[in-house]
């Protein structure tokens, strides 16, 4: 399995200031990147819970982090399925890891000849997804739907709506006929091939391929990734202890926006409609923000990998009851 560099992890380390027995959920483990940072900052006693539902990630992160032993725990599982424990630092790592591009058998990559899935793991317990169509067709096949099922099964309308509601895509009505023409997909490098053909010539000018957007609402749609972050998000305080930090890295617009309208509420003195003069919600704030701004990585690091470029790191601190 191709390896995965984390991105921001100094930043995310000095957000979170480990100390010894300090207790990190790592709630997207990936590789163990961000959890050996954080157990070689804190020292003697600290500890990781690593989450991920990738069942190959967590043997290469268990290879990682052998040496810290019984000091990390390691759960199977999505994230939506939250632990209920009190720790010092939470972090969430969204989005796909290189080694996941890079594995042919799942389909992320545009040149990938395999089976055209793009599922992190197996799919327990997600929520609803924000297309009715989606709920249709899973209640239909009486499962989560890969990729490749939400392709060949949806109508062209419902197509589009997911390429607009997870890609932004401006040429979603454009593409929602072009894959309902050129189904069934064998594998993702047919699926953008049929995408660079429908749209136009001059496509974002060249900047990303013209399928970028079509695959990234393939994904997000497939695993739920949006509403799983925003069911996450709710009861995330929770799980912090006080001054307990919650950092959460993002790679693309709507989930940095989720991200940032769950900051602004969960610090706001008032969640009262704007229009109301008098304030009546009794709303205590669980989070004082630590980001005024999102933390991007530095040149260095945008030089040395890529995938920094897009990333966005939102922190939080946990109040005190």
């Amino acid at each position: 399995m191709s390896d995965h560099t984390p991105v921001l992890v100094r930043e995310v380390i000095e957000l979170f200031h480990p100390k010894p027995g300090d207790v990190l959920l790592d709630a997207t483990l990936g590789h163990g990147g961000h959890a050996k940072a954080f157990l070689d900052a804190a020292g003697s006693g600290a500890k990781v819970i690593g989450i991920d539902a990738d069942e190959e990630a967590l043997t290469v992160a268990k290879e990682k982090l052998k040496a810290f032993g019984d000091n990390v725990t390691y759960l199977k599982q999505n994230f939506a399925e939250l632990p209920d424990v009190k720790v010092n630092a939470i972090l969430f790592d969204l989005g796909i890891g290189s080694h996941q591009i890079a594995d042919d058998a799942r389909g992320f990559s545009f040149s990938s000849e395999g089976p055209l899935t793009m599922q992190y793991g197996a799919a327990d317990s997600l929520p609803d997804a924000n297309l009715e169509p989606i709920n249709v067709l899973t209640r239909r096949l009486n499962h989560y739907p890969d990729a490749s099922e939400l392709l060949d099964f949806l109508s062209p309308m419902a197509l589009a709506d997911m390429v607009k509601e997870y890609g932004e895509e401006r040429y979603a009505g454009v593409v929602g006929n072009a894959i309902a023409g050129g189904r069934p997909f064998a594998s993702a490098k047919k699926l953008a091939s049929v995408i660079e053909k429908a749209v136009p010539k001059f496509y974002e000018k060249g900047r990303i391929h013209p399928a970028t957007r079509t695959f990234q609402a393939l994904r997000l749609a497939t695993n739920r990734e949006l509403e799983v972050l925003e069911s996450v998000l709710s009861i995330v305080a929770e799980r912090l202890l006080p001054s307990g930090v919650l950092a959460v890295i993002s790679f693309h617009s709507l989930e940095d926006r989720i991200v940032k309208h769950y900051f602004r509420k969960a610090s706001a003195a008032c969640i009262c409609p704007i229009e109301q003069p008098i304030c009546n919600c009794e709303y205590t704030p669980q989070l004082t923000i630590l980001t005024k701004r999102p933390i991007i990585a530095g040149e260095e690091e945008r030089e040395r990998n890529p995938r920094s470029r897009s990333a966005k790191l939102r922190a939080a601190r946990r109040r005190s009851p």
